[in-house]
């Protein structure tokens, strides 16, 4: 840092913050807190924070730096929330990197990150790591894409633990692996589920209805481990749901419901009970014998497909 005066000291501690907040990758925050004085004390009080692994193993590769990098991340993830503490309101954790597919992991397979390396962010004790400190009462969003070849074949704690641990928690998002329900607590304040290339330890979707009572955004892409799943969800709004594997019955209780798109391959069952929705879209590659859908008195766009091609139907 220079003696001489900073010429960010004018700036409020707040707005400098904000702008910290929106620096995506956390060694330019480094050296932001290296270059002033002003921006140092205002890391302090940094409301968003987004880590890379694929960043950071770039940058450990350039320096030359050797031994678990994946350690090193989920260290640098608890770190920060420390450092941070009660004023961060959003945590971002990336380890896929992925284009399109949670095993496209384009900087594995560039030698960005060695595999033997153990990267497995949505383990309940990496998750702890960081939602046990002064951070995890204070988050709102949270965003976790893990790493696929090691997370598919292990299950995961994240779930129950951010319940425990992250009591005002909004938002939250978990990418690429396979999550148990077991002890998993009611979170009243969470509005919006993304649940992305998932195995999930719920057949019927009962633990997710139960736990989040209050969502009002729930996207499903690629859910697995589903059997006669039902969400019912007194509160939901807008839901975008592409069943990944074919059960045997759908079903959707949701009287709020205003925007719906499903995709699924073959129910034999299914069961719309959404008397408030203006927008459907519904791809399927072949009706069962047995469709109900309730309502729908108000719909006023429709887009509906009984096979692999999309077409418009109203």
């Amino acid at each position: 840092m220079s003696e001489a005066g900073d010429p960010l000291d004018p700036l409020p501690a707040a707005i400098l913050a904000d702008v910290l907040g929106r620096v995506a990758d956390t060694g330019d925050l480094a050296a932001c807190r290296l270059a002033s004085r002003a921006l140092l004390a205002a890391s302090y009080h940094c409301p968003r924070v987004s880590l890379s692994a694929a960043a950071r193993a770039r940058r450990r590769r350039r320096e030359g730096v050797v031994g678990d990098g994946g350690a090193a991340f989920r260290s640098a993830a608890a770190n920060f929330a420390a450092l941070i503490g009660p004023y961060l309101r959003s945590l971002a954790l990336d380890a896929s990197e992925g284009h399109g597919f949670p095993d496209d992991a384009m900087w594995v397979e560039e030698g960005e990150f060695d595999e033997g390396d153990d990267l497995h962010l949505t383990t309940g004790e990496s998750v702890a790591s960081w939602a046990a400190t002064a951070a995890g009462p204070a988050l709102r969003e949270v965003d976790i894409a893990d790493f696929w070849p090691q997370s598919c074949w292990r299950k995961a704690e994240a779930l129950p633990v951010i319940s425990r641990l992250c009591h005002n928690l909004v938002k939250l998002k978990l990418k690429n692996a396979w999550l148990s329900v077991a002890r998993l607590k009611i979170m009243p304040t969470l509005t919006h589920l993304a649940l992305e290339f998932i195995r999930l330890d719920d057949e019927d979707l009962s633990a997710l209805n139960r736990c989040f009572p209050c969502l009002e955004t729930l996207n499903l892409i690629g859910v697995g481990g589903l059997k006669d799943p039902k969400i019912d969800l007194p509160q939901l709004k807008t839901c975008c749901w592409e069943v990944s594997n074919i059960p045997r019955s759908l079903a959707i209780h949701a009287p709020k419901l205003v925007y719906l798109d499903l995709k699924c391959v073959h129910p034999e069952i299914l069961i719309l009970d959404i008397p408030s929705v203006s927008t459907l879209k519904l791809t399927i590659h072949k009706l069962g014998p047995t469709v109900q859908a309730d309502g729908l008195v108000l719909l006023s766009k429709r887009w509906m497909s009984p096979t692999s091609r999309r077409r418009h139907a109203g």
